[in-house]
């Protein structure tokens, strides 16, 4: 079984996403992906402050 590691599971999603905005085709749906690709570059940014304690 593959060992899970949280940064590279949200790497992973970031780049899913950006692939899905780039190919988005309403105003909406970029909003949404855009909104998601926010929420994720947070949980990036915790899981790094995380880990330098």
């Amino acid at each position: 079984m593959k060992a899970l590691y949280p940064l590279d599971l949200v790497q992973e999603q970031i780049q899913l996403l950006k692939k899905k905005l780039r190919t988005a085709g309403s105003i909406q749906e970029k909003n949404r992906l855009f909104r998601r690709l926010v929420n994720l570059l947070g949980v990036m940014e915790f899981l790094l402050a995380m880990n330098k304690h």
